[in-house]
């Protein structure tokens, strides 16, 4: 399974998930969101993070500050345990974790 760890860009964390119960996780900066980011830089509806099998991929929503990976926008990816991903002033640590 795989965990998911909301950091700033000290790399402290602020919130741990775990992902693999729902088939879709919303992030962004809308109350409405599953993974919710309180910052003007990120989309009310910035990214999504969906079950495809047993791959999960992040997928960026259009919105306008963009997800980042290693310094270059990404559009569609699948993660990858220790991948980090940028969302405006917030870093997305994945983790495969064993229960």
């Amino acid at each position: 399974m795989m965990e998911l760890h909301v950091c700033d860009r000290t790399g402290s964390l602020l919130k741990a998930f775990a992902l693999g119960d729902n088939s879709e996780v919303l992030v962004g900066r809308d109350e409405s969101c599953d993974i919710r980011i309180d910052s003007q830089a990120v989309s009310r509806e910035h990214c999504s993070i969906e079950q495809d099998g047993e791959t999960l991929i992040i997928r960026d929503l259009g919105s306008t500050a963009g997800t980042y990976y290693k310094g270059d926008k990404v559009e569609r990816l699948a993660v990858e345990d220790g991948m980090e991903i940028e969302v405006g002033p917030a870093v997305l640590k994945f983790y495969d974790v064993e229960l």
